[in-house]
């Protein structure tokens, strides 16, 4: 096959110097190359002209487009507080009691309850010097909460709310408590401030939904340890022992009630520390400081007790260089793990020397290349954090010491730390070994580092976020797992909730007439701000769908996701930049937002101090007046008036009416029956079921079978007319004889003849 090849051919242009003589039978074949490309230098200079355009054309359309967006983007609708405290302005930290009736707000001096309908300060519990910076509560009987406080100082008190009146329960660094010293001498304050700096210190502090048990996160200041401490609480004693002071405290105020009145009473709070001092101030205004308690030294309550004592795993690094101390082989073996569940890695057989000689070899061999390697991080800084979640018992971990009492007790915890990649499932029933250690009775190892954990009301449902942004959801009761689903590749997860199952559509089948199975939606956070939703049922596909897509600009990343309590439709987001909005919970969409005084702005959007209350009908928001820094020209204008304007209250505390607000009505009036995370029907209850629904209908018995007599008649007249029709198809039916007639002995002889 012949090829033709042009003349002069060259794929680069040449430039002005050495462009070669045109021949004669230089001409050109392809339509392509009828415009010629440009020499140099002036190739150069269009390729930079077109650069220099393109470039500005694209900033062009990016401008236009962003201005077509913010013309297009729905504004919400802003709506102003109903209410300012001033006297709460300087609190520190607030929660709301879980049927949201109560609020408990942390101050610079003490506790505060309020009545979160009336916003009317209930009692009060006042410490000089102890500045509360969390603050939670948890349902221990009825109208009664169990509160954990944490001050700056590190120190963990339990308080007991009952009967409009706090209890302080116990203080849990009180063994490590060391009281200021008097005025002595150098040396003898020297030995204080030494003994002083000894002192545990607490970062975490959270209990079991219903108070039974309690989970610390201690650290040692001196020796920079930490460890995660596990403490039983004495609830049922501490309900009865309530109950009694209140009671005692009734019949002393209706023996003060019976006797002439002679004098005032005391203005000063009795009880143990614990009791208001006089309740005819209870109807006094906001601004007229409620009588407060003080915590009593003799108050005496039952003793919690230690269940166990559980220290951070060692880093990786720590773990390769760590050998097995034993003298001999057989010292050895016996301390490594017993097999009988998935091991951690810290017990193994290779000695410290096996290990120095292997470390040795590798820094020989790839001598040149140890500088390539990342550096090693302070572990000790890193792993710090631990979460841990109080279960009941499951399939995976059954406990037979489970209360009679209390079926929905926990009976095991499980623990996760900061970096780690393995979940540790402890019993709390279990004693420790004799060298001390708390061997874990379950561990789940995972790929990724754990970021994220959440778990239902129930504890039957565990979910775990990885780094990776993959998430595992555990049916743990079931003992299975229901799946595993990326939900992005570019970030970690970051935080998860469980929804209300009544927001999810179940299956509603006509038989059987028990439940059989109910789904709920997961809610997930990245750290590159983007929410999803994945629905987590039985036998359903884990599909993720995207709320809203990451966040682009710092300050609209969010600071504070939290699904409304009571409204599962709706969701509470704060930005960075301080706005408070509220969302659609599947659907991402922004329905409103509050809006402050101009001369207020929301305290720390990275930490905010906010909370919803009565079932997320109100919304308590804590701001601070606004610095502005005014020009010389401001100044000189503000001296030359001659009537001063009064200052912006530094802190308040914002009450908004959510209920109150246009575009939530439709989800404050919605109802919703109570629908449970999983069903797990035992056989007394499916036969109870099936019992019910047979005795149900046998009430229609005789409608069925008066309606069956009443079909019989047609029934049997249908048949006689079919009989008659049939006999009379078979009268007009023709008929066939059919004869044979066999002539053997007449055969027989014709036969005999011819022979």
């Amino acid at each position: 096959m012949p090829v033709y090849l042009r003349k002069n051919v060259n794929y680069t242009p040449p430039s002005l110097d050495q462009i070669p003589l045109e021949q004669e039978d230089d001409y050109v074949q392809d339509p392509e190359q009828l415009k010629d490309h440009l020499p140099q230098p002036y190739r150069m200079l269009d390729k930079v002209l077109n650069k220099v355009f393109e470039d500005a054309w694209a900033i062009i359309e990016q401008r236009e487009n962003a201005a077509l967006e913010e013309a297009r983007r729905f504004k919400p609708p802003q709506f102003d507080f109903e209410e300012a405290i001033e006297p709460l302005g300087g609190a520190t930290s607030i929660s709301c009691s879980n049927d949201g009736t109560i609020v408990f707000l942390g101050l610079p001096n003490g506790i505060s309850v309020l009545d979160s309908a009336t916003r009317q300060r209930i009692c009060a519990w006042e410490e000089d010097k102890v500045e509360i910076i969390r603050i939670k509560s948890y349902p221990i009987a009825e109208n009664m909460h169990l509160i954990i406080s944490l001050d700056d100082m590190g120190l963990a008190r339990l308080h007991a709310f009952a009967g409009e009146r706090l209890f302080l329960l116990k203080l849990l660094n009180e063994a490590q408590e060391i009281l200021a010293p008097e005025p002595v001498e150098t040396t003898e304050l020297l030995e204080s401030e030494e003994k002083s700096s000894t002192r545990l210190l607490i970062h975490k502090c959270e209990a079991s939904p219903e108070g039974e048990y309690l989970g610390s996160l201690v650290e040692n200041p001196t020796s920079a340890e930490v460890w995660l401490e596990i403490y039983r609480l004495p609830r049922d004693d501490w309900i009865q022992e309530i109950e009694k002071r209140l009671a005692d405290a009734q019949k002393e105020l209706e023996k003060k009630d019976a006797k002439p009145v002679e004098e005032a009473p005391p203005t000063t709070a009795i009880e143990e520390g614990d009791e208001e001092a006089d309740q005819t101030q209870d109807a006094q205004p906001e601004s007229t400081p409620h009588p407060t308690s003080h915590a009593d030294k003799a108050a005496k309550f039952s003793q919690i007790s230690l269940v166990m004592k559980l220290k951070p795993p060692p880093t990786p690094t720590a773990i390769e260089k760590r050998g097995n101390l034993a003298p001999t082989i057989s010292a050895a073996c016996q301390k490594i793990d017993s097999g009988d569940v998935i091991g951690t890695g810290q017990n193994h057989i290779l000695t410290t020397a096996h290990l120095d000689l292997r470390a040795e070899i590798f820094e020989t061999n790839y001598k040149h290349m140890l500088e390539y390697l990342p550096k090693e991080e302070n572990m000790i800084d890193l792993i710090r954090d631990v979460n841990f979640h109080f279960m009941t018992s499951g399939r995976l971990m059954h406990n037979p010491q489970e209360s009679p009492n209390h079926p929905g007790s926990p009976t095991n915890v499980a623990v996760w730390w900061q970096n780690s990649t393995h979940i540790y499932h402890y019993s709390l029933f279990k004693q420790p070994a004799k060298d001390g250690e708390m061997k874990p009775d379950l561990v789940w190892p995972f790929t990724s580092k754990i970021t994220a954990t959440t778990m239902s009301t129930d504890s039957n449902l565990l979910v775990i976020g990885l780094a990776s942004g993959n998430v595992v959801v555990w049916d743990r009761y079931l003992g299975m797992q229901r799946g595993v689903v990326n939900i992005t590749t570019t970030a970690a997860i970051q935080q998860m909730w469980f929804l209300d199952p009544s927001l999810c559509p179940q299956d509603d089948s006509n038989y059987p007439p028990y439940a059989t199975k109910t789904s709920a939606y997961l809610l997930v956070q990245t750290s590159d701000g983007a929410i999803f939703y994945l629905m987590c049922g039985v036998g359903l596909p884990l599909e993720p769908y995207s709320v809203s897509p990451p966040v682009e600009q710092d300050e609209n990343m969010f600071t504070r996701v939290e699904p409304v309590p009571g409204k599962p439709e709706l969701t509470l987001v704060v930005l960075k930049k301080g706005t408070v909005q509220i969302r659609h919970t599947l659907q991402g969409n922004v329905l409103c937002e509050t809006k402050l005084p101009p001369t207020h702005q929301v305290v720390t959007p990275w930490d905010p101090i906010i909370t919803t209350a009565c079932r997320g009908e109100r919304l308590f928001v804590r701001g601070e007046a606004k610095e502005e820094k005014l020009t010389t020209e401001e100044e000189a204008t503000e001296k030359q008036e001659t009537q001063p304007e009064v200052e912006p209250v530094a802190s308040m505390m914002f009450v908004f009416a959510l209920k109150d607000f246009t575009p939530l009505e439709e989800f404050m009036v919605a109802e919703r029956k109570p629908v449970p995370f999983t069903i797990h029907t035992t056989i007394d209850k499916r036969v109870d079921a099936l019992m019910t629904e047979r005795i149900a209908q046998q009430a229609l018995r005789k409608t069925r079978m008066q309606d069956r007599w009443g079909m019989m008649k047609d029934e049997i007249w249908a048949i006689l007319q079919y009989k008659e029709q049939a006999e009379r198809k078979a009268d007009q039916r023709p008929v066939y004889n059919c004869q044979t007639v066999y002539h053997y002995e007449q055969d027989m002889k014709v036969k005999f003849s011819d022979e």
